[in-house]
């Protein structure tokens, strides 16, 4: 583990210094005098983050499927999986565009995730699981406030934004056939994104809900996230990430009940063009 962890701290610097060096000829020097180099940002509508992979997202899984309906009032758990998860690879991406006071965006990311998830069905037969899954954003905000001092260069703005957010999940008995469930849902999301700067610091928050208990579904997801800007087109940013879930419903002539929560540390890198 700790090997790993110095792997990937080393890679993190090395791409650190790789940017810096490609893009050095659009870097200006640190003195507060020579940030007006902040005030073009603002006429660079799009923004791609890049999130580079850092060991220790985790998460939590449980899943029950029950005979009949719970609200029915004559049900069985006829199997249960419940378990600790952890990514073993995913790919993400993460757009934005921003047109006036208009913001529109899309993100998402493929995972396996790694576990000693134990699954036991009705007849009390216990086998390892696994998970593969598919989670996409998309989403249009508008600003609803903006507080700015150039002279400062402190910038602050919160945009209100609706969307929806594509869940796919494959989950599967490994080496067997007993456990295969493909859940496929969209619900609709509802959210705010926060962000903040002051010189060379650009901060933001970003929480939404979604599904409203349409159909037994529940979402929520928080990120916040602190970005250093190198110059008006690379910065370096770490956050964390929180995201949870519920589906509830019949699946293949039985109720379905799964809930899943991923969270943890992510380190990116940010391009504005």
């Amino acid at each position: 583990m700790w090997y790993l962890k110095t792997r990937v701290f080393f890679l993190s610097l090395l791409v650190l210094v790789f940017c810096h060096a490609l893009f050095g000829q659009d870097t200006l020097k640190t003195e507060s005098n020579k940030l007006d180099f902040l005030d073009q940002i603002d006429q660079r509508n799009w923004k791609v983050k890049v999130p580079i992979w850092v060991p220790g997202f985790r998460g939590s899984f449980a899943y029950a499927g029950i005979t009949h309906y719970p609200g029915e009032g004559d049900f069985s758990i006829i199997d249960r999986l419940n378990g600790e998860l952890g990514v073993e690879f995913y790919a993400i991406g993460d757009i934005q565009f921003k047109s006036k006071k208009w913001l529109f965006g899309i993100d998402g990311f493929h995972t396996t995730l790694a576990s000693d998830l134990k699954f036991e069905n009705i007849d009390k037969v216990v086998f390892l699981a696994g998970i593969d899954g598919t989670i996409l954003r998309s989403f249009a905000g508008y600003e609803v406030f903006k507080k700015q001092n150039k002279e400062t260069y402190f910038k602050a703005q919160i945009y209100a934004y609706a969307g929806i957010r594509y869940i796919d999940l494959d989950i599967y008995s490994q080496n067997s056939n007993i456990l295969d469930i493909t859940p496929t849902w969209i619900e609709p999301i509802i959210g705010l994104e926060i962000p903040l700067q002051f010189k060379r610091w650009f901060l933001a928050a970003q929480m939404d809900v979604g599904g409203f208990s349409i159909n037994n579904h529940w979402s929520w997801n928080l990120t916040l996230d602190a970005n250093y800007r190198f110059s008006k087109l690379f910065a370096l940013g770490a956050g964390w990430s929180v995201l949870d879930f519920n589906y509830n419903q019949l699946y293949e002539y039985k109720y379905v009940n799964l809930g899943i929560q991923l969270s943890g540390p992510i380190l990116e890198i940010e391009f504005n063009f």
